[in-house]
């Protein structure tokens, strides 16, 4: 077995677990930790496309899993301009991805929010503003209690596209494996 096919296991499992806990926050109402949930499943689409841009991708992949490196320490078999090895990092990812799904660059920058504490956070908190006194009232709970419907459907809709593109990476890369060496090259 290629171990680049034990890592497309782990791609299926992270992919179906966060599946799960994204149904979970739309069922409760947990709209920040179901943006949170899209993200990293941009994240699981974003590494099993950037496989085939690896150099040497089974050692690469058995470097990784025997000496516990990270995947952007990876290196891309594109360089720099000025001929400097490219790392596996989420910009060079996206951008990758980008190339073919253009709507992924807004999503992911939106749900990096949501993973990255910022202002978004605080602003899901606000429950109604008045203009007169210039006063808010917040609503600081695990649920978002206001979120408009549309939004939910928005995310779902997201969620599903990313979740489609994962599996058919993941679909794409085992079947080509079963019929190549390692490297991806024909037998």
């Amino acid at each position: 077995m290629f171990v680049t096919s034990l890592y497309a296991f782990g791609a299926v499992k992270r992919t179906l677990a966060q599946s799960k806990g994204f149904r979970n926050a739309i069922e409760t109402g947990n709209f920040p930790c179901a943006a949170i949930l899209l993200r990293t499943q941009i994240d699981t689409a974003m590494r099993i496309n950037g496989l085939r841009y690896l150099k040497n991708r089974e050692d690469q992949l058995r470097e990784m899993l025997q000496k516990d490196k990270t995947f952007r320490e990876l290196i891309s078999e594109e360089q720099t301009a000025n001929g400097k090895p490219i790392r596996m990092q989420d910009a060079y990812l996206r951008k990758k991805l980008e190339e073919d799904h253009a709507w992924i660059g807004p999503v992911y920058q939106q749900t990096s929010d949501f993973v990255h504490l910022s202002f978004r956070s605080f602003m899901s908190t606000i429950q109604k503003t008045e203009d007169e006194t210039q006063a808010i009232s917040l609503l600081i709970s695990g649920e978002d209690i206001q979120k408009d419907a549309s939004d939910y459907y928005e995310i779902c809709d997201a969620f599903f596209s990313v979740t489609k593109l994962a599996a058919t990476f993941v679909l794409g890369l085992l079947t080509a494996l079963g019929s190549s060496d390692p490297y991806g090259k024909s037998d």
